[in-house]
């Protein structure tokens, strides 16, 4: 069952047609975390930094770079105080630097690769290198409501 809120928020979706004015809703959530897949339990060795090899080839240094992930040797590193786990869910937090009162100070042409690709087509395939956060406009526009509520 949906509730109230949610019917509001898919209405709302409904009507943007892109992420600058859905900010309201979710102040750029996507811009503040980045999603790493890996199992929580890897967090438990030793050490301040979280290490890993990326796919190859890889071209999003520049995301990364942006929220004081370090990029050397090919491996990303990333700082353990920073990241969180709800649930089976593993978080880095850092605000990305080009976020400016939750608004991409990198429009159009300056923002990462990464960034540029989210839309409501690749946000239907899911896996893309990104996830959608709970309060993401592409969440609300990837589901339709249910008549009966």
């Amino acid at each position: 069952m949906i509730s109230e809120e949610e019917k509001q928020r898919y209405a709302e979706a409904s009507k943007c047609s892109g992420c600058t004015q859905w900010h309201h809703h979710c102040k750029a959530e996507c811009c503040k975390i980045v999603f790493l897949k890996i199992d929580p339990k890897e967090l438990e060795k030793a050490g301040r930094y979280f290490v890993i090899k990326p796919k190859q080839p890889f071209t999003d240094w520049r995301y990364y770079s942006l929220r004081e992930v370090q990029y050397t040797r090919g491996m990303l590193r990333f700082r353990k105080d920073r990241i969180i786990v709800v649930g089976r869910k593993v978080m880095y937090i850092y605000p990305c630097k080009l976020l400016k009162n939750n608004l991409c100070e990198g429009h159009p042409d300056k923002k990462p690769e990464l960034c540029k690709l989210l839309n409501l087509e690749t946000a239907k395939l899911l896996g893309q290198g990104f996830e959608l956060t709970d309060n993401c406009l592409f969440k609300y526009k990837c589901k339709e409501v249910k008549a009966d509520g």
